[in-house]
C-alpha cells in the first residue's frame, strides 16, 4: 500500500511539475531561459543580453509595429 501511495505521489509531482512548466511557457514567462538556452547551442562570441535588456528588447519588438486594429 505504502509502495502504491508513493507512487502516487511521485506521479502527482511530475503532473504538477509539467503544468507550472506549461503556464510559464505559455505566459511568456520562461522566454528569458530559453533564450539563454538558444544562444548556448549556438555558441557565439557575443554575450548574452541581461534579462533587463532581454525584456526591453522584447517590448520594443512588441510595439514597433503598426498597430492595425482599428
Amino acid at each position: 500500500m505504502k509502495a502504491v501511495l508513493a507512487d502516487f505521489r511521485n506521479r502527482l509531482g511530475t503532473l504538477a511539475r509539467r503544468a507550472w512548466r506549461g503556464v510559464r511557457d505559455w505566459s511568456g514567462d520562461s522566454a528569458y531561459e530559453q533564450y539563454l538556452k538558444a544562444r548556448a547551442k549556438r555558441a557565439s562570441g557575443e554575450a548574452a543580453l541581461s534579462r533587463e535588456q532581454f525584456y526591453l528588447e522584447q517590448l520594443q519588438k512588441r510595439y514597433s509595429r503598426p498597430n492595425r486594429c482599428c
